[in-house]
């Protein structure tokens, strides 16, 4: 059996019919191409969809490390903010 059921194919037999369906060499050759460009097709899609994961994975790692270095300057700046306040805290002096 072929792979695709329901697909007619040259050499399949005809319900009820023991003789094969006559070759069409036009017919063959058409179903030849479209063939081929179903596994074209899918070796694309394998291949857009390595891109994308790839692409993908590259972008996750450089969000992630986005996201760390933004948070260490988040940090950093709110540290520096505590700090410069404490200091003004401690240079206040009451007369």
């Amino acid at each position: 059996m072929h792979p695709h059921p329901g697909v007619n194919r040259l050499s399949e037999l005809r319900p009820g019919d023991d003789t094969l369906v006559p070759v069409d060499p036009e017919r063959h050759a058409l179903e030849m191409r479209i063939e081929h460009a179903k596994h074209r097709i899918v070796e694309d899609l394998e291949r857009a969809s390595a891109l994308l994961r790839d692409a993908a994975r590259r972008t996750g790692r450089g969000l992630g490390t986005l996201a760390v270095l933004s948070g260490l300057l988040l940090t950093g700046v709110v540290v520096a903010a505590l700090v410069r306040a404490r200091r003004r805290r401690i240079r206040i002096t009451w007369r």
